[in-house]
This record gives structure tokens, sequence and C-alpha cells, in this order.
């Protein structure tokens, strides 16, 4: 559905651009200059900031959509309560179904067995928008499982002397890789958990 989502938008966007490009530019420029007032709020809260009972927010993010603006992959769907453990439980998640996949530099992650019929986009996408609909700070706990997994495989391989990067390792980067592409998280985000050194080894893989 978020894959659907996303090409909706694209169109929508692509013929918004087309057929009234000032409509599409004055959507852009007011809503940068909102999410920098709301930034800036937050830094300094004697700053003016749009209130909760101001239709403004409601009336620009209709048109957002509208004019396929928005990401779907940002929005929250839901309201959630707090659950004890849930990133362990879609990190292990994860790592069950990693071993069931292997890289293809023609076709990018694919299923070693056709039974398995894992498809990896949906994989991605699915986990990021579950955890999307939570704190941040799950997230975060669940990257730094991710990282702390590949440095730990990392480790074992070397004191193995096995010359070649684990096929499991090599999942969990393009994993987080993926993430930072279609969130739009910045790079530090994910380097403050996977040293560079063993991202440069994985890109002269790909």
């Amino acid at each position: 559905m978020q894959i659907l989502r996303q090409q909706i938008a694209n169109e929508l966007n692509y013929s918004c651009k087309f057929d009234s490009k000032h409509l599409a530019a004055a959507l852009d420029n007011v809503n940068e200059a909102i999410l920098s007032d709301i930034q800036a709020h937050y830094k300094d809260p004697s700053l003016p900031c749009p209130k909760e009972d101001n239709t403004l927010l409601y009336e620009i993010t209709a048109y957002l959509e509208a004019a396929g603006t928005h990401n779907p992959l940002n929005k929250i769907y839901i309201t959630t309560k707090q659950l004890s453990f849930f990133p362990v439980v879609n990190f292990l998640f994860l790592i069950t179904q990693i071993p069931k996949l292997q890289y293809s530099k023609n076709l990018g992650m694919t299923c070693k067995k056709p039974a398995d019929a894992i498809d990896w986009p949906p994989l991605v996408l699915g986990l990021l928008t579950l955890l999307k609909q939570f704190h941040s700070r799950y997230t975060e706990q669940f990257l730094a499982l991710i990282g702390q997994f590949i440095r730990s495989s990392m480790e074992q391989s070397t004191s193995q002397k096995i010359p070649e990067m684990p096929a499991d390792v090599v999942g969990a980067l393009m994993f987080l890789e993926d993430y930072v592409h279609f969130t739009k998280l910045p790079r530090k985000v994910v380097d403050a958990h996977v040293p560079n050194f063993i991202f440069d080894e994985f890109r002269t893989i790909l």
C-alpha cells in the first residue's frame, strides 16, 4: 500500500508541476516556511508557531496531498501505545528473513529459494512504516541493534579469518542503506552504529 501511495504521489506531483507550476511552487514555499517556523519554535519557544486550533495546518496538508508533495512514508496513520521490546521483536524478525535473501548486482536483494517468496521493497517499507507509528526512540533502538549485529558478525568473521564479508552482513547493510534512502534520514544516524570502513567495504562489493 505504501509503494502504491508513493507512486500515486509521484504522479500527482508530476501532473501538478506540469499543469500548474505556480501552484506547485507556492505549496512548496508555504510548506517550507511553516516547517521552518515550527522547527524554530522548538529551538526557541518564544518564537511564533501555529497553534493546535489553527486550521492552516489541516488545510495545507490537504493541498499538499492533492498535489503529491507529501511523503506517505513519513505519515503517522494510527495512534499507538508503548510496547516493551518492540524494537527487539522487529530486529529478530528482520534477521530471520535476511538469510533467505541474497544480493545480485543486477536485481538487488532476491530470494535464495523461490518458495520463500520474500519481496525486498515491501519488507523494508513495511518495517519502516511500522516503526514510524511509534516513538522515534524505537527506531533508534532498532538501528542500534542492527549495527550491533553487523559489528559482531564482522568481528566473528575476522577472528575466523574469513576473507569475504558475510552474506547476512551484506543484507543488513543493504537494509540500512535502503532505510536511510526512503526515510531521508541523515547519514550520521547510521554512521553512529556502523563504522565507515565497513560501509566502504560494502560499497566495493556493490
